[in-house]
């Protein structure tokens, strides 16, 4: 393999690594100097601010003071002599006292140095007369006009920085090498289930499914190794329904004759479906014409008629071009992410006035929970509104209709009862086709026409998911079912 994906992260790893070590190297040969002698003249600013605190509160003679000083000078090495204006020494501590005490007497004797408030102290690099070394040095005067060296060896600095940079060198070097070892076995092990993942995947594009994942490291890969065998399993299982749904599609060809006879059938249906209302409109029509009605509510009467017929055709005639269109394969299908309790309360809300007209009581069991199934929004719109509509129209008794979302492992069942009497044994095996009806007078009252269950039968095949009506206890309840997953 030309680029794998182990060398390449073998490569940048070793890239990072070396990268990493040189940039410590650089910074540290650039700037650890720098730093120290930073470090070294905080160290003396600090040790003077401890020198003018004593002088104001005179306590150079102090025990605590005395150890304290003593303690920082060996710990910094460093070196501090305070003398007062007649060269006595006050306090001294550090390995070079006796040289400075020397110096500092022709120091204050010098008319070099002039101190005021504003300017107490010099603060600088410079080289001893008796001892030839660089010294970071502070000479000042105190409140007291006491005056005072602080003194900080340059020497020792230079020392520790080339030692620093000999051992990181060292280090560094040994980092790199350790690290392209462990590199390159940590990047076989990580790309061990990848290259693993590859060659199985190649396999399933060519259809062989028999090669599955073996890893058990459980992480990430494992998953993602555990979701390729089933996915092989389900591609293995669904190339299988394939081929059997090949095999029966010659015999569905056969099936063109019958559903040639269901077409004609149906188209039976629908004019006789058509055919009263169309004479009742013909005939209030021409009463309208004739004049027979004297008085103003009969023409009401005639014209309320009239219109309740034109709706009930045009809700005919649209729940059979939605059927036609779902039994044609002619319907897309547009899936989303529905919440079907927010659904289900619009519905609620829109048919709260035949609620409050047939005195009837409605309880939502998932009021307030947001249950998300995948479905087509409209067409599942459709399912409920037409359950609704015969709980409605078939609700006695109690008159209580109540409406429950349960879920399942992968699916949600929208369950519809309202209480009432039984659909009969006879009746239940027929509910479901076109142009049905249990009791043709009461369809008849409420405009039922036959089709709403039928278009319900048609979309839930269309969902390919489970729908059906059962006799409860007292009264009947229609349910469908939606995947959440």
């Amino acid at each position: 393999m030309k680029h794998s994906i182990r060398r390449q992260i073998t490569t940048l790893f070793i890239i990072v690594i070396t990268f990493t070590v040189l940039l410590c190297f650089l910074a540290n040969f650039l700037f650890l100097k720098s730093y120290y002698l930073i470090n070294r003249r905080n160290i003396v600013v600090d040790m003077y601010m401890e020198l003018l605190e004593t002088s104001l509160d005179s306590k150079f003679n102090d025990a605590s003071f005395v150890e304290s000083i003593q303690n920082e000078c060996e710990r910094n090495n460093i070196s501090v002599v305070v003398v007062s204006k007649y060269n006595s020494v006050i306090a001294s501590a550090g390995n070079e006292t006796v040289i400075i005490t020397d110096e500092i007497s022709h120091m204050i004797a010098s008319d070099n140095y002039k101190f005021d408030e504003k300017h107490p102290y010099i603060l600088n690099s410079v080289r001893g007369k008796l001892i030839k070394r660089e010294f970071i040095q502070m000479f000042g005067i105190l409140p007291n006009n006491e005056y005072f060296i602080i003194r900080c060896p340059v020497e020792d600095v230079k020392d520790s920085v080339s030692i620093a940079n000999t051992f990181l060198f060292q280090i560094g070097l040994l980092s790199i090498l350790v690290g392209i070892i462990a590199t390159i076995l940590i990047s076989r092990r990580i790309t061990k289930p990848i290259v693993e993942l590859s060659i199985i995947s190649s396999q399933m594009a060519n259809l062989d499914f028999s090669t599955k994942y073996s890893g058990s490291n459980g992480n990430e890969m494992d998953i993602l190794g555990e979701n390729f065998n089933d996915m092989s399993d389900k591609l293995e299982m669904a190339i299988s329904e394939l081929k059997t749904a090949n095999a029966n599609l010659i015999q569905d060809i056969k099936k063109k004759e019958e559903i040639e006879e269901m077409r004609k059938e149906f188209t039976s249906n629908v004019s006789h479906e058509l055919k009263t209302p169309i004479a009742l409109i013909q005939s209030y029509a021409e009463g309208l014409k004739e004049g027979i009605m004297d008085d103003e509510e009969s023409r009401n009467y005639y014209l309320d008629v009239i219109i309740d017929e034109s709706n009930r055709m045009n809700h005919l005639v649209k729940q059979l071009m939605s059927l036609y269109e779902l039994e044609s394969g002619k319907n897309d299908l547009q899936i989303e992410h529905v919440d079907i309790s927010e659904l289900i309360k619009n519905h609620i809300n829109t048919n709260e006035l035949m609620f409050k007209q047939n005195d009837i009581k409605v309880e939502f069991l998932n009021n307030d929970e947001s249950i998300y199934v995948w479905t087509d929004e409209y067409k599942t719109s459709q399912i409920i509104q037409n359950y609704i509509s015969n709980a409605i129209h078939y609700c006695e008794g109690e008159k209580l209709i109540r409406i429950e979302i349960k879920k399942f492992d992968e699916v949600a069942r929208i369950n519809i009862f309202n209480t009432g009497k039984h659909i009969s044994s006879e009746d239940m095996p027929h509910i479901w086709e076109k142009f049905y009806k249990a009791d043709k007078a009461r369809s008849r009252d409420y405009g039922g026409s036959g089709i709403g269950l039928s278009l319900t039968k048609a979309i839930c095949e269309s969902f390919n998911m489970k729908y059906g009506c059962e006799n409860v206890d007292s009264g009947v309840n229609f349910y469908f079912e939606l995947p959440f997953k």
